[in-house]
Protein backbone atom coordinates (compact mmCIF):
# COMPACT_ATOMS: atom_id res chain seq x y z
CA UNK A 1 0.00 0.00 0.00
CA UNK A 2 2.49 2.09 0.70
CA UNK A 3 4.18 1.80 -2.77
CA UNK A 4 1.02 2.86 -4.43
CA UNK A 5 1.17 5.95 -2.21
CA UNK A 6 4.61 6.93 -3.63
CA UNK A 7 3.73 6.33 -7.26
CA UNK A 8 0.84 8.67 -7.27
CA UNK A 9 3.23 11.34 -5.23
CA UNK A 10 5.00 12.03 -8.46
CA UNK A 11 6.45 15.58 -7.19
CA UNK A 12 9.96 16.71 -7.95
CA UNK A 13 12.03 17.24 -4.93
CA UNK A 14 9.39 15.69 -2.58
CA UNK A 15 10.97 12.44 -1.57
CA UNK A 16 14.50 11.99 -2.13
CA UNK A 17 15.22 7.90 -2.52
CA UNK A 18 11.91 7.28 -0.86
CA UNK A 19 11.66 3.54 -1.74
CA UNK A 20 15.23 2.62 -0.83
CA UNK A 21 14.42 4.05 2.82
CA UNK A 22 11.39 2.32 2.87
CA UNK A 23 13.78 -0.43 2.46
CA UNK A 24 16.37 0.71 4.35
CA UNK A 25 15.54 1.26 7.76
CA UNK A 26 18.09 2.55 9.70
CA UNK A 27 19.14 6.16 9.89
CA UNK A 28 22.41 7.16 10.63
CA UNK A 29 22.97 4.68 13.70
CA UNK A 30 26.46 4.87 13.67
CA UNK A 31 25.85 8.37 14.82
CA UNK A 32 23.34 8.01 17.52
CA UNK A 33 23.26 10.76 20.00
CA UNK A 34 24.81 8.49 23.17
CA UNK A 35 23.30 12.11 25.85
CA UNK A 36 24.01 11.50 29.53
CA UNK A 37 24.63 7.52 30.09
CA UNK A 38 22.75 8.21 33.63
CA UNK A 39 19.45 8.87 32.14
CA UNK A 40 16.60 6.34 31.41
CA UNK A 41 16.60 5.26 27.94
CA UNK A 42 13.47 4.43 26.31
CA UNK A 43 12.61 2.26 23.18
CA UNK A 44 9.91 1.70 21.29
CA UNK A 45 8.60 -0.71 19.53
CA UNK A 46 6.03 -2.32 17.35
CA UNK A 47 4.90 0.48 15.72
CA UNK A 48 4.25 2.19 11.94
CA UNK A 49 7.25 4.79 12.61
CA UNK A 50 6.91 7.75 10.20
CA UNK A 51 10.75 9.51 10.54
CA UNK A 52 9.99 12.37 8.34
CA UNK A 53 13.66 12.16 6.78
CA UNK A 54 13.81 11.74 3.41
CA UNK A 55 16.40 9.57 3.00
CA UNK A 56 14.37 6.75 5.23
CA UNK A 57 11.28 7.84 5.97
CA UNK A 58 9.75 4.36 7.55
CA UNK A 59 11.19 2.73 10.96
CA UNK A 60 10.47 -0.18 12.95
CA UNK A 61 11.67 1.46 16.65
CA UNK A 62 12.32 4.46 18.01
CA UNK A 63 14.78 4.70 21.33
CA UNK A 64 15.06 8.06 23.53
CA UNK A 65 17.49 9.14 26.45
CA UNK A 66 16.39 12.36 28.29
CA UNK A 67 15.16 14.90 26.02
CA UNK A 68 17.09 13.72 22.98
CA UNK A 69 15.98 11.05 20.21
CA UNK A 70 19.01 8.52 21.10
CA UNK A 71 18.33 6.12 17.50
CA UNK A 72 16.19 5.50 15.17
CA UNK A 73 16.23 2.45 12.57
CA UNK A 74 15.42 -1.23 12.83
CA UNK A 75 14.44 -2.98 16.60
CA UNK A 76 17.06 -5.36 16.22
CA UNK A 77 19.45 -2.36 15.30
CA UNK A 78 18.06 0.44 17.70
CA UNK A 79 17.54 -2.16 20.68
CA UNK A 80 21.52 -3.09 20.30
CA UNK A 81 21.95 0.97 20.87
CA UNK A 82 19.66 1.30 23.54
CA UNK A 83 20.89 -1.32 25.95
CA UNK A 84 19.59 -4.14 27.58
CA UNK A 85 18.83 -2.00 30.26
CA UNK A 86 16.17 -0.03 28.30
CA UNK A 87 12.64 0.51 29.78
CA UNK A 88 10.88 -1.10 26.56
CA UNK A 89 7.12 -0.10 25.34
CA UNK A 90 5.23 -2.04 22.92
CA UNK A 91 2.94 0.45 20.88
CA UNK A 92 0.86 -2.74 19.58
CA UNK A 93 1.08 -1.69 15.36
CA UNK A 94 0.15 2.25 16.29
CA UNK A 95 1.45 4.69 14.35
CA UNK A 96 4.36 6.88 16.06
CA UNK A 97 5.60 9.96 14.45
CA UNK A 98 7.31 13.26 14.85
CA UNK A 99 5.27 16.39 17.08
CA UNK A 100 3.23 18.23 14.50
CA UNK A 101 4.20 21.94 14.14
CA UNK A 102 2.04 24.66 12.99
CA UNK A 103 3.68 27.20 10.63
CA UNK A 104 1.03 29.95 11.31
CA UNK A 105 -0.88 30.15 14.38
CA UNK A 106 -2.19 32.33 16.95
CA UNK A 107 -2.53 30.11 20.21
CA UNK A 108 -3.13 33.19 23.03
CA UNK A 109 -5.49 34.42 20.89
CA UNK A 110 -7.30 30.81 20.55
CA UNK A 111 -6.67 30.51 24.20
CA UNK A 112 -8.49 33.76 25.22
CA UNK A 113 -11.58 32.15 23.21
CA UNK A 114 -11.15 28.68 25.09
CA UNK A 115 -11.55 30.89 28.26
CA UNK A 116 -14.75 33.05 26.71
CA UNK A 117 -17.64 32.55 24.91
CA UNK A 118 -17.87 30.98 20.85
CA UNK A 119 -21.00 31.15 19.21
CA UNK A 120 -20.62 28.01 17.00
CA UNK A 121 -23.72 28.84 14.58
CA UNK A 122 -23.40 29.24 10.82
CA UNK A 123 -27.24 29.74 10.62
CA UNK A 124 -26.56 33.60 11.11
CA UNK A 125 -30.12 33.68 12.60
CA UNK A 126 -30.20 37.48 14.47
CA UNK A 127 -32.72 36.11 16.77
CA UNK A 128 -30.57 32.80 17.92
CA UNK A 129 -27.43 35.11 18.37
CA UNK A 130 -29.39 37.64 20.36
CA UNK A 131 -30.72 34.83 22.90
CA UNK A 132 -26.62 33.22 23.02
CA UNK A 133 -25.91 37.52 23.90
CA UNK A 134 -28.67 37.04 26.41
CA UNK A 135 -27.59 33.94 28.22
CA UNK A 136 -23.90 35.81 28.36
CA UNK A 137 -24.99 39.02 30.23
CA UNK A 138 -27.43 37.07 32.69
CA UNK A 139 -24.98 34.39 33.50
CA UNK A 140 -22.35 37.55 34.04
CA UNK A 141 -20.17 35.20 31.41
CA UNK A 142 -17.44 36.21 28.81
CA UNK A 143 -16.83 39.76 30.00
CA UNK A 144 -13.30 41.54 30.26
CA UNK A 145 -13.96 44.67 32.97
CA UNK A 146 -17.82 46.03 31.20
CA UNK A 147 -17.47 44.89 27.79
CA UNK A 148 -19.09 41.68 26.38
CA UNK A 149 -16.89 40.03 24.30
CA UNK A 150 -18.00 37.32 21.87
CA UNK A 151 -16.01 35.24 19.86
CA UNK A 152 -16.34 32.47 16.16
CA UNK A 153 -18.82 34.82 14.77
CA UNK A 154 -19.40 33.31 11.57
CA UNK A 155 -19.04 36.23 8.55
CA UNK A 156 -22.30 36.36 6.97
CA UNK A 157 -23.73 37.97 10.20
CA UNK A 158 -21.73 41.38 8.62
CA UNK A 159 -24.29 41.95 5.72
CA UNK A 160 -26.84 42.29 8.53
CA UNK A 161 -24.58 44.76 10.29
CA UNK A 162 -27.46 47.57 10.47
CA UNK A 163 -30.02 44.85 11.41
CA UNK A 164 -27.65 43.71 14.58
CA UNK A 165 -27.11 47.70 15.52
CA UNK A 166 -31.11 48.20 15.53
CA UNK A 167 -31.44 45.57 18.31
CA UNK A 168 -27.95 45.55 19.97
CA UNK A 169 -27.36 49.38 20.57
CA UNK A 170 -30.80 50.06 22.26
CA UNK A 171 -32.81 48.78 25.05
CA UNK A 172 -30.99 47.03 27.77
CA UNK A 173 -27.91 46.72 25.10
CA UNK A 174 -27.21 50.58 25.32
CA UNK A 175 -25.50 50.83 28.44
CA UNK A 176 -23.19 47.27 27.79
CA UNK A 177 -20.37 47.61 25.68
CA UNK A 178 -20.79 44.38 23.15
CA UNK A 179 -17.99 43.44 21.00
CA UNK A 180 -18.57 40.47 18.80
CA UNK A 181 -15.09 38.84 16.80
CA UNK A 182 -15.06 37.02 12.83
CA UNK A 183 -14.07 34.24 12.96
CA UNK A 184 -11.36 34.98 10.76
CA UNK A 185 -10.11 36.92 13.00
CA UNK A 186 -10.03 40.25 10.44
CA UNK A 187 -13.42 41.38 11.19
CA UNK A 188 -15.53 42.25 13.51
CA UNK A 189 -18.50 44.21 15.18
CA UNK A 190 -19.59 46.53 17.77
CA UNK A 191 -22.45 47.76 19.44
CA UNK A 192 -22.82 52.06 19.82
CA UNK A 193 -21.66 51.94 23.59
CA UNK A 194 -18.33 50.15 22.55
CA UNK A 195 -18.16 52.54 19.39
CA UNK A 196 -18.70 55.34 21.53
CA UNK A 197 -16.04 54.74 23.65
CA UNK A 198 -13.19 54.12 20.42
CA UNK A 199 -14.74 57.38 19.29
CA UNK A 200 -16.28 55.75 15.82
CA UNK A 201 -18.62 58.30 15.06
CA UNK A 202 -20.55 59.91 12.14
CA UNK A 203 -17.99 62.82 12.06
CA UNK A 204 -15.43 60.62 12.74
CA UNK A 205 -15.58 58.12 9.92
CA UNK A 206 -16.57 61.52 7.96
CA UNK A 207 -13.37 62.69 8.57
CA UNK A 208 -11.02 59.86 7.37
CA UNK A 209 -9.66 59.23 3.79
CA UNK A 210 -11.32 57.16 1.57
CA UNK A 211 -8.85 54.64 1.70
CA UNK A 212 -9.38 54.52 5.79
CA UNK A 213 -13.34 54.71 5.53
CA UNK A 214 -13.27 51.20 3.65
CA UNK A 215 -12.49 49.49 7.27
CA UNK A 216 -15.74 50.93 9.15
CA UNK A 217 -19.31 50.25 7.61
CA UNK A 218 -21.62 52.96 7.94
CA UNK A 219 -24.73 54.03 5.76
CA UNK A 220 -25.04 57.06 3.65
CA UNK A 221 -25.02 59.82 6.41
CA UNK A 222 -21.62 58.49 8.04
CA UNK A 223 -23.37 56.85 10.54
CA UNK A 224 -21.65 53.63 11.60
CA UNK A 225 -23.22 49.93 11.49
CA UNK A 226 -20.94 48.37 14.07
CA UNK A 227 -18.97 46.37 11.13
CA UNK A 228 -14.96 47.06 11.35
CA UNK A 229 -12.04 45.36 9.34
CA UNK A 230 -8.65 45.59 10.08
CA UNK A 231 -7.54 48.70 11.08
CA UNK A 232 -11.26 49.54 11.67
CA UNK A 233 -10.86 46.48 14.19
CA UNK A 234 -7.99 47.69 15.60
CA UNK A 235 -9.73 50.81 16.45
CA UNK A 236 -12.33 49.11 18.74
CA UNK A 237 -9.40 46.66 19.80
CA UNK A 238 -7.58 49.08 21.39
CA UNK A 239 -10.28 50.65 23.33
CA UNK A 240 -11.14 47.76 24.96
CA UNK A 241 -10.41 46.71 28.45
CA UNK A 242 -7.20 45.03 28.99
CA UNK A 243 -7.29 41.36 30.50
CA UNK A 244 -5.58 41.01 34.15
CA UNK A 245 -2.46 39.10 34.17
CA UNK A 246 -4.10 36.17 35.42
CA UNK A 247 -6.74 35.92 32.64
CA UNK A 248 -3.83 36.54 30.06
CA UNK A 249 -1.83 33.79 31.79
CA UNK A 250 -5.03 31.09 31.74
CA UNK A 251 -5.79 31.51 28.14
CA UNK A 252 -1.96 30.85 27.55
CA UNK A 253 -1.78 27.90 29.55
CA UNK A 254 -5.85 26.71 27.66
CA UNK A 255 -3.65 27.88 24.48
CA UNK A 256 -0.82 25.87 24.98
CA UNK A 257 -3.03 22.29 26.29
CA UNK A 258 -5.05 22.34 23.70
CA UNK A 259 -2.72 22.48 20.91
CA UNK A 260 -0.69 19.71 22.96
CA UNK A 261 -3.94 17.69 22.81
CA UNK A 262 -4.22 17.33 19.08
CA UNK A 263 -0.92 16.68 18.64
CA UNK A 264 1.59 20.15 18.47
CA UNK A 265 4.68 20.61 19.89
CA UNK A 266 5.56 23.61 18.20
CA UNK A 267 4.35 26.51 16.09
CA UNK A 268 4.37 29.86 15.01
CA UNK A 269 2.65 32.39 16.70
CA UNK A 270 2.20 35.06 13.90
CA UNK A 271 1.00 38.12 15.93
CA UNK A 272 3.18 37.37 19.21
CA UNK A 273 3.57 41.60 19.16
CA UNK A 274 1.53 44.32 17.00
CA UNK A 275 -1.60 43.60 14.64
CA UNK A 276 -2.61 44.20 10.89
CA UNK A 277 -3.14 48.04 12.00
CA UNK A 278 -0.30 49.12 9.99
CA UNK A 279 1.28 51.36 12.96
CA UNK A 280 4.78 51.33 13.44
CA UNK A 281 6.18 48.32 15.87
CA UNK A 282 6.24 49.54 20.15
CA UNK A 283 9.13 49.92 21.23
CA UNK A 284 7.29 49.68 24.50
CA UNK A 285 4.48 47.13 23.90
CA UNK A 286 5.59 42.50 24.39
CA UNK A 287 2.62 41.44 23.37
CA UNK A 288 2.08 38.13 24.33
CA UNK A 289 5.90 37.20 25.35
CA UNK A 290 5.58 38.04 29.12
CA UNK A 291 2.89 35.14 29.13
CA UNK A 292 5.51 32.83 27.23
CA UNK A 293 8.08 33.98 29.51
CA UNK A 294 5.39 33.12 32.88
CA UNK A 295 4.84 29.99 31.12
CA UNK A 296 8.03 29.10 30.57
CA UNK A 297 8.87 30.06 34.34
CA UNK A 298 6.05 28.13 36.12
CA UNK A 299 7.25 24.80 33.39
CA UNK A 300 4.08 24.94 31.26
CA UNK A 301 5.24 25.72 27.78
CA UNK A 302 5.55 22.52 26.66
CA UNK A 303 6.01 23.78 22.95
CA UNK A 304 8.88 24.99 20.63
CA UNK A 305 7.55 28.61 19.89
CA UNK A 306 8.63 30.92 17.12
CA UNK A 307 7.08 34.10 17.88
CA UNK A 308 6.59 36.86 15.57
CA UNK A 309 6.33 40.61 16.02
CA UNK A 310 4.31 42.48 13.15
CA UNK A 311 6.13 45.34 11.76
CA UNK A 312 4.60 47.79 8.93
CA UNK A 313 6.90 47.96 5.89
CA UNK A 314 5.57 51.78 5.65
CA UNK A 315 6.81 53.03 8.90
CA UNK A 316 10.32 52.29 8.12
CA UNK A 317 12.97 49.73 8.51
CA UNK A 318 13.82 50.92 11.96
CA UNK A 319 11.61 48.66 13.25
CA UNK A 320 14.21 45.91 12.98
CA UNK A 321 15.94 47.17 15.49
CA UNK A 322 12.96 46.98 17.81
CA UNK A 323 12.46 43.34 17.01
CA UNK A 324 16.28 42.67 17.54
CA UNK A 325 15.49 43.47 20.75
CA UNK A 326 12.74 41.71 21.88
CA UNK A 327 14.81 38.85 20.66
CA UNK A 328 17.78 39.90 23.09
CA UNK A 329 15.56 40.42 25.84
CA UNK A 330 13.84 37.14 26.02
CA UNK A 331 16.73 34.80 24.74
CA UNK A 332 16.73 33.50 28.00
CA UNK A 333 12.98 32.09 27.79
CA UNK A 334 13.44 28.30 27.32
CA UNK A 335 11.69 26.87 24.00
CA UNK A 336 10.94 30.61 23.09
CA UNK A 337 12.77 32.19 20.02
CA UNK A 338 12.23 35.07 17.72
CA UNK A 339 13.74 34.35 15.10
CA UNK A 340 12.11 36.48 12.45
CA UNK A 341 9.35 39.19 11.63
CA UNK A 342 5.74 39.50 9.93
CA UNK A 343 4.14 41.98 7.60
CA UNK A 344 0.63 41.64 6.79
CA UNK A 345 0.44 42.28 2.78
CA UNK A 346 -3.24 42.59 2.48
CA UNK A 347 -6.62 41.66 4.85
CA UNK A 348 -9.73 39.52 3.75
CA UNK A 349 -11.42 38.59 0.50
CA UNK A 350 -14.54 38.43 1.97
CA UNK A 351 -17.51 40.57 1.57
CA UNK A 352 -18.32 42.44 2.55
CA UNK A 353 -14.56 43.35 4.00
CA UNK A 354 -13.15 42.83 0.25
CA UNK A 355 -9.68 44.29 1.56
CA UNK A 356 -7.48 41.84 0.03
CA UNK A 357 -5.22 42.55 -2.63
CA UNK A 358 -6.47 41.70 -5.42
CA UNK A 359 -4.71 41.99 -8.91
CA UNK A 360 -8.29 42.47 -10.95
CA UNK A 361 -10.71 44.88 -9.17
CA UNK A 362 -13.60 43.79 -7.31
CA UNK A 363 -16.84 42.87 -9.31
CA UNK A 364 -19.21 44.69 -7.28
CA UNK A 365 -17.41 47.71 -6.90
CA UNK A 366 -15.01 47.69 -9.59
CA UNK A 367 -12.47 49.17 -7.09
CA UNK A 368 -8.81 47.76 -6.95
CA UNK A 369 -7.72 47.53 -3.54
CA UNK A 370 -3.64 48.17 -3.07
CA UNK A 371 -1.44 45.85 -0.74
CA UNK A 372 -0.82 47.53 2.55
CA UNK A 373 2.56 48.89 1.71
CA UNK A 374 4.13 50.77 -0.79
CA UNK A 375 6.57 48.45 -3.27
CA UNK A 376 9.59 50.16 -1.98
CA UNK A 377 9.11 50.25 1.36
CA UNK A 378 8.67 46.49 1.48
CA UNK A 379 11.86 45.84 -0.65
CA UNK A 380 13.76 48.18 1.88
CA UNK A 381 12.06 45.88 4.82
CA UNK A 382 12.83 42.58 3.68
CA UNK A 383 16.33 43.30 2.61
CA UNK A 384 17.04 44.60 5.74
CA UNK A 385 15.67 41.88 7.38
CA UNK A 386 17.35 39.30 5.70
CA UNK A 387 20.52 41.07 6.09
CA UNK A 388 20.36 41.15 9.92
CA UNK A 389 19.44 37.34 10.56
CA UNK A 390 15.66 37.66 10.43
CA UNK A 391 13.40 35.75 8.72
CA UNK A 392 10.17 37.38 7.12
CA UNK A 393 6.78 35.81 6.87
CA UNK A 394 4.77 37.96 5.08
CA UNK A 395 0.31 37.58 5.47
CA UNK A 396 -1.02 37.59 1.48
CA UNK A 397 -4.15 36.66 0.09
CA UNK A 398 -4.98 38.07 -2.68
CA UNK A 399 -2.91 37.36 -5.76
CA UNK A 400 -1.44 41.06 -6.24
CA UNK A 401 -0.26 40.67 -1.93
CA UNK A 402 1.57 37.43 -3.02
CA UNK A 403 3.08 39.13 -6.21
CA UNK A 404 4.25 42.65 -4.37
CA UNK A 405 5.93 39.86 -1.66
CA UNK A 406 7.45 37.87 -4.18
CA UNK A 407 8.57 41.26 -5.79
CA UNK A 408 10.61 42.16 -2.86
CA UNK A 409 11.87 38.31 -2.15
CA UNK A 410 13.50 38.48 -5.63
CA UNK A 411 15.07 41.50 -4.76
CA UNK A 412 16.29 40.60 -1.49
CA UNK A 413 18.01 37.50 -2.85
CA UNK A 414 19.92 39.99 -5.26
CA UNK A 415 20.60 42.27 -2.51
CA UNK A 416 22.11 39.41 -0.29
CA UNK A 417 23.11 36.15 -2.14
CA UNK A 418 24.85 34.59 0.39
CA UNK A 419 21.77 34.19 2.60
CA UNK A 420 20.38 30.95 4.05
CA UNK A 421 17.15 32.22 5.78
CA UNK A 422 14.16 31.14 3.89
CA UNK A 423 11.22 33.50 3.32
CA UNK A 424 7.41 31.99 4.08
CA UNK A 425 4.25 33.72 2.12
CA UNK A 426 1.38 31.92 4.50
CA UNK A 427 -2.63 31.55 3.36
CA UNK A 428 -1.42 32.37 -0.56
CA UNK A 429 -5.51 32.23 -1.07
CA UNK A 430 -5.03 33.12 -4.69
CA UNK A 431 -1.53 33.42 -6.64
CA UNK A 432 -1.32 34.46 -10.13
CA UNK A 433 -0.05 31.33 -12.23
CA UNK A 434 2.98 33.47 -13.15
CA UNK A 435 3.74 33.54 -9.83
CA UNK A 436 3.74 30.30 -8.67
CA UNK A 437 7.04 28.93 -9.95
CA UNK A 438 8.51 31.80 -8.32
CA UNK A 439 8.24 30.46 -4.81
CA UNK A 440 10.85 27.56 -5.57
CA UNK A 441 12.76 30.05 -7.59
CA UNK A 442 13.19 32.26 -4.41
CA UNK A 443 13.29 29.88 -1.51
CA UNK A 444 9.74 30.19 -0.48
CA UNK A 445 7.86 28.50 1.55
CA UNK A 446 4.39 28.32 1.46
CA UNK A 447 2.23 27.89 5.12
CA UNK A 448 -1.07 26.90 3.74
CA UNK A 449 -4.18 26.76 5.60
CA UNK A 450 -6.09 23.54 4.03
CA UNK A 451 -8.86 23.38 5.70
CA UNK A 452 -10.48 25.99 4.16
CA UNK A 453 -10.16 24.77 0.51
CA UNK A 454 -14.04 23.62 1.10
CA UNK A 455 -16.59 24.22 -1.26
CA UNK A 456 -19.30 25.73 0.61
CA UNK A 457 -20.55 29.47 1.41
CA UNK A 458 -17.61 30.45 2.47
CA UNK A 459 -15.75 30.25 -1.20
CA UNK A 460 -19.04 30.21 -3.42
CA UNK A 461 -21.16 32.42 -1.87
CA UNK A 462 -18.93 35.45 -0.13
CA UNK A 463 -15.72 35.08 -2.96
CA UNK A 464 -16.83 33.82 -5.89
CA UNK A 465 -19.58 36.44 -7.21
CA UNK A 466 -17.26 38.72 -6.39
CA UNK A 467 -13.67 38.53 -7.64
CA UNK A 468 -12.58 38.00 -11.12
CA UNK A 469 -13.06 34.64 -12.19
CA UNK A 470 -9.61 33.90 -13.63
CA UNK A 471 -8.78 35.02 -10.42
CA UNK A 472 -10.82 32.32 -8.83
CA UNK A 473 -9.78 30.01 -10.34
CA UNK A 474 -6.31 30.34 -8.66
CA UNK A 475 -7.81 29.71 -5.14
CA UNK A 476 -5.60 27.74 -2.79
CA UNK A 477 -3.44 26.71 -5.70
CA UNK A 478 -1.71 24.20 -3.37
CA UNK A 479 -0.87 21.14 -5.66
CA UNK A 480 0.40 23.55 -8.62
CA UNK A 481 2.95 25.20 -6.01
CA UNK A 482 4.01 21.85 -4.63
CA UNK A 483 4.36 20.35 -8.43
CA UNK A 484 6.37 23.76 -9.28
CA UNK A 485 8.99 22.92 -6.64
CA UNK A 486 7.90 24.58 -3.47
CA UNK A 487 8.21 23.54 -0.06
CA UNK A 488 4.93 23.54 1.64
CA UNK A 489 3.95 23.49 5.06
CA UNK A 490 0.83 22.81 6.97
CA UNK A 491 -0.89 25.37 8.93
CA UNK A 492 -4.12 26.45 11.15
CA UNK A 493 -4.29 30.40 11.61
CA UNK A 494 -5.99 28.66 14.97
CA UNK A 495 -8.72 30.15 16.67
CA UNK A 496 -9.92 31.46 12.67
CA UNK A 497 -10.11 27.79 12.32
CA UNK A 498 -9.68 24.46 14.11
CA UNK A 499 -6.23 23.28 14.78
CA UNK A 500 -6.71 19.55 14.05
CA UNK A 501 -3.73 18.49 11.21
CA UNK A 502 -5.66 15.67 10.40
CA UNK A 503 -8.72 17.48 9.35
CA UNK A 504 -6.67 19.71 7.78
CA UNK A 505 -4.77 16.80 5.63
CA UNK A 506 -8.43 15.19 5.35
CA UNK A 507 -9.50 18.26 3.56
CA UNK A 508 -6.28 18.97 1.85
CA UNK A 509 -6.46 15.44 -0.45
CA UNK A 510 -10.36 15.72 -0.78
CA UNK A 511 -11.29 19.27 -1.11
CA UNK A 512 -15.08 18.41 -0.89
CA UNK A 513 -17.80 20.41 0.95
CA UNK A 514 -21.20 20.48 0.73
CA UNK A 515 -21.11 22.34 -2.78
CA UNK A 516 -19.03 19.73 -4.54
CA UNK A 517 -15.46 19.92 -4.93
CA UNK A 518 -13.36 23.05 -4.84
CA UNK A 519 -10.95 21.78 -8.10
CA UNK A 520 -9.71 18.90 -7.74
CA UNK A 521 -6.67 19.07 -9.94
CA UNK A 522 -5.53 20.80 -6.78
CA UNK A 523 -5.85 18.16 -3.71
CA UNK A 524 -2.40 16.98 -2.44
CA UNK A 525 -1.20 13.84 -1.82
CA UNK A 526 -1.26 12.49 2.00
CA UNK A 527 2.17 11.94 2.24
CA UNK A 528 3.25 16.17 1.41
CA UNK A 529 0.72 16.91 3.74
CA UNK A 530 2.49 14.66 6.71
CA UNK A 531 5.75 16.37 5.75
CA UNK A 532 4.17 19.59 5.64
CA UNK A 533 3.11 19.34 9.05
CA UNK A 534 6.72 18.05 10.57
CA UNK A 535 9.84 18.56 8.84
CA UNK A 536 8.73 21.61 6.40
CA UNK A 537 7.06 23.64 9.29
CA UNK A 538 10.18 22.92 11.15
CA UNK A 539 12.16 24.99 8.22
CA UNK A 540 9.43 27.79 8.58
CA UNK A 541 10.58 28.36 12.88
CA UNK A 542 14.18 27.64 11.57
CA UNK A 543 14.18 24.69 13.74
CA UNK A 544 14.89 22.23 11.53
CA UNK A 545 18.41 20.95 12.49
CA UNK A 546 17.03 20.09 16.18
CA UNK A 547 12.87 19.38 15.66
CA UNK A 548 10.39 18.51 12.79
CA UNK A 549 12.26 14.83 12.17
CA UNK A 550 12.72 11.57 14.37
CA UNK A 551 16.35 11.79 13.56
CA UNK A 552 19.83 10.62 16.32
CA UNK A 553 20.07 14.00 18.31
CA UNK A 554 16.84 15.58 17.49
CA UNK A 555 14.38 16.70 20.55
CA UNK A 556 12.17 13.69 21.70
CA UNK A 557 9.29 15.51 20.50
CA UNK A 558 6.51 12.33 19.86
CA UNK A 559 2.85 11.68 18.68
CA UNK A 560 1.60 8.41 19.01
CA UNK A 561 -1.72 7.76 16.98
CA UNK A 562 -4.24 5.35 16.77
CA UNK A 563 -4.13 4.14 12.86
CA UNK A 564 -1.52 4.08 10.25
CA UNK A 565 -2.62 7.68 8.88
CA UNK A 566 -0.28 6.28 5.19
CA UNK A 567 -2.86 3.70 4.94
CA UNK A 568 -5.86 4.33 6.02
CA UNK A 569 -9.34 5.52 3.89
CA UNK A 570 -9.98 9.46 3.71
CA UNK A 571 -12.73 8.84 5.87
CA UNK A 572 -10.74 6.83 8.55
CA UNK A 573 -8.45 9.49 8.20
CA UNK A 574 -10.59 12.63 9.43
CA UNK A 575 -11.42 10.71 13.12
CA UNK A 576 -7.65 9.82 13.33
CA UNK A 577 -7.45 10.35 17.31
CA UNK A 578 -4.63 11.48 19.18
CA UNK A 579 -3.66 9.10 21.65
CA UNK A 580 0.00 10.52 23.29
CA UNK A 581 1.75 13.59 23.07
CA UNK A 582 5.45 13.58 24.10
CA UNK A 583 7.54 17.01 24.32
CA UNK A 584 11.08 16.85 24.96
CA UNK A 585 10.94 13.32 26.20
CA UNK A 586 7.78 13.64 28.98
CA UNK A 587 4.57 12.93 27.79
CA UNK A 588 2.37 15.77 28.27
CA UNK A 589 -1.06 14.39 26.88
CA UNK A 590 -2.66 11.39 27.12
CA UNK A 591 -0.89 8.14 27.79
CA UNK A 592 0.51 5.21 25.44
CA UNK A 593 4.37 6.91 26.05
Amino acid sequence: MRKHIFEHCNVSGLIRNSLTGLMSLSISLAAAAQGNSDQQTTLYFNAHVFTAEYEAPYAEAVAIRGDRILAVGSQHEVEKIAGKAARKVDLHGKFLMPGMIDAHAHPIFGGMTLVMANYPDTNDSIPDLIKFIDTQIDGKKSFIDDTLMIHDIDLGFWSHSAELDAVLSHGRYAAIPIVLNGMDGHTGWANKAARDRAGITADFIRALPAEKQKFIGFDSGFVPNGFVVDSGKTIIDQSLPKPSPEMAYAAGLAGVQYMNSVGITGWLDAAAVGDASGAPLSKTDSGFLPVYRELAKRGMLTAHVAAYPVVSPDAGTAQIDTVLKLKKQYSDVPNLTIPGLKIFADGVVEYPSQTAAMVAPYVNTNKIVPPLFKQEAMNAMVAQADKRGLQVHVHAIGDAAAKGALDAFELARKANPDSKLKFVITHAQFVDKEDQQRFAEYNVIAALQLLWAVADPSTNEIVKPYIDPVAYQTMYPARSLLEKGTEIAGASDWPVSSALPFDAIYQSETRGGPQGVLFPDQRMPRLAMLYAYTRNAADVLNQLKTIGTLAPGKRADLVLVDRDVLTVSDDELKDTKILSTMFAGKQIYGDGL
